[in-house]
């Protein structure tokens, strides 16, 4: 008999494997080159076959989520025309496959969700390979895939977050990572997988300390809550008797507000040291810092230590949303810290307190930006809304008011417009004409404005109401940033122009006249918002959720699955 031929042979084997593949895989539009140049003769394996199959289905029952159609590129990438098992070397998991398994069941300790990794699912995978029973060629390909699709979701989540900042009430966008590169070129060989591991993460130092804070406040978080602190009818005073004093001196301990070595002498007297370390827990709740235990305080006190790390994980998400390389010079400004501050080669240089728009209407967003020019003594043209719903019913009841706001109509050439006609306030409710207010001391905008070309209407700058920066929460304005010190962030901003020294700062300001300075080099500026903050110190701040965002973001990313 004549045998056949070996190209004859080989288009047959050709044809049987396509025909294992789905029927949109085996259509010629859809068949892939990555999976056609698998060289499909006598001496290829079953398991990259059928590691192949998976790959162009998208999906796997084994997981979880068991779609990764999102996934499906990188993970061509990873694998690329040859389709080798990654993670298994002579049938059984490599050491970084089991290091890598590690970091995905205590992905928690990352601010993420390790059921969306297959966390409890890899206990029993793993026991495939104990047992005494041969491991096929399917449950390798289905074990190196699920690990590697789990990967490559951790990968990415914790290096741009869980969800794209831009699908939640943020000005921000991610830059392109290559996860698939990533992960094939520092994870699967790596001598030290948490280490490589590390790299995918964002480098700042602000991000470092959230991370650990996060993970002390798990392991606080997970012994449990301890005793309720006993709420007074009245305002406690220091030095007055309170029966719940050691339950207080319990929960101080525990937050590292009263050191573990502080003697309780009087355990029915709210006294030393255990004011001062309330003093403490006020200043790092955003309360005035009067270690009287009254109504607000007790609100802070209650709130339980497992929603503290929960606004650390929603801090770490966000740090993620921020380009990679911040820069060496930026401004940073936190919207319910109500603070700003400036960083140069890696150090805080400036800082200060900040009003930012009512948590009741006219938030102030959150973007990236540059500040690409400075005006001393600007002039203010009043945003629509204000001067129609703001200015507009008092300058009905009084003629008077533009004059003593030092304001004026403008039309679109900016020119001034002096009569003020029925026909001219219709023409200020449509928007038609502007109103502007004058440069000066009364001015609205302060002394010096900050202008980013990419925010219109939204600027830093200084303001007349220096009174405001008093209170503890600073939601005051329609949306732009009030500077506390505005002239120190201008002389910062022009520190290296020579020509604009302090002093010419400072009698810029106070002239007599508008000045524009162009900058060579503009300054970027990030507005975000973390209601968890940890200082140099390793002090952890907590702030009120102002505009909603933490409640908003939790439920997003409850929501959200790979």
């Amino acid at each position: 008999m004549r045998r056949p031929s070996p190209i004859l042979s080989l288009l047959t084997m050709v044809a049987a494997v396509l025909a294992t593949l789905p029927a949109h895989a085996r259509t010629p539009s859809a068949v892939r080159p990555s999976c056609g140049a698998l060289r499909l003769a006598a001496e290829v394996d079953n398991a990259r076959v059928r590691l192949c199959r998976f790959i162009e289905a998208g999906e796997l029952p084994d997981l979880r989520w068991p779609d990764f159609i999102s996934y499906r590129e990188q993970v061509r990438q990873f694998y690329g025309s040859a389709f080798s098992l990654a993670w298994t070397n002579n049938s059984a998991p490599t050491p970084q496959a089991r290091t890598m398994i590690q970091a995905l069941q205590r992905a928690e300790e990352h601010g993420l969700e390790p059921e969306d990794y297959d966390a409890s699912r890899w206990a029993n995978r793993l026991a495939w390979f104990a047992s005494a029973n041969t491991v096929s060629s399917e449950e390798l390909a289905r074990f190196d895939l699920a690990l590697t699709v789990s990967a490559l979701r951790y990968v990415s989540h914790v290096h741009h977050g869980r969800i794209k900042p831009a699908d939640f009430q943020s000005g921000l966008k991610l830059a392109p990572f290559d996860a698939a590169g990533f992960l094939k070129r520092e994870v699967v060989g790596a001598a030290d997988v948490p280490l490589a591991l590390a790299l995918a993460e964002p480098a700042s130092p602000e991000y470092h300390r959230a991370l650990k804070a996060l993970q002390d406040y798990l392991v606080i978080a997970r012994s449990g809550e301890g005793d309720p602190i006993p709420h007074t009818k009245e305002d406690l005073y220091p030095d007055n008797t309170y029966s719940g004093v050691m339950q207080l001196a319990a929960k101080l301990r525990r937050t590292g507000d009263l050191p573990a070595e502080a003697r309780i002498a009087r355990p029915e007297m709210y006294e030393e040291p255990l004011v001062s370390a309330m003093k403490h827990f006020e200043s790092r709740n955003g309360i005035e810092p009067d270690g009287i235990l009254g109504p607000d305080t007790y609100t802070h006190l209650d709130v339980p230590l497992s929603q503290r790390a929960m606004q650390l994980k929603l801090a770490l998400e966000r740090w993620r949303w921020l380009p990679a390389d911040l820069g060496t010079i930026f401004i940073a400004v936190n919207i319910p810290e109500f603070r700003l501050r400036a960083y140069e080669n890696g150090r805080q240089a400036l800082t200060m307190k900040v009003v930012v728009g009512e948590a009741s209407g006219g938030h102030t967003p959150i973007f990236a930006d540059r500040i690409d020019s400075l005006v001393f003594r600007p002039a203010w043209k009043l945003p629509l809304h204000v001067q129609k719903n703001e200015v507009l019913p008092d300058l009905r009841k009084d003629p008077q008011y533009l004059t003593k706001n030092h304001m004026e109509v403008v039309n679109s050439s900016g020119h001034t417009v002096d009569a003020l006609t029925p026909a001219v306030l219709q023409q200020i409710d449509s928007g038609k004409l502007a109103i502007r207010q004058q440069p000066g001391d009364g001015n609205a905008l302060g002394l010096v404005k900050f202008v980013f070309p990419s925010s219109e209407g939204i600027y830093l700058h200084g303001t007349s109401e220096t009174n405001l920066f008093t209170s503890y929460r600073r939601d005051f304005s329609h949306g732009c940033i009030r500077l506390e010190q505005p002239s120190a962030l201008a002389a910062w901003v022009l520190r290296n122009y020579p020509q604009w020294t302090p002093d010419r700062v400072e009698s810029a300001m106070v002239g007599d006249q508008s000045i524009n300075v162009k900058l060579e080099n503009p300054v970027p500026v990030f507005v975000f918002y973390n209601t968890a903050v940890v200082e140099e110190n390793g002090d952890v701040h907590f702030y009120d959720d102002i505009y909603g965002q933490d409640a908003a973001l939790e439920k997003a990313l409850a929501a959200a699955r790979p």
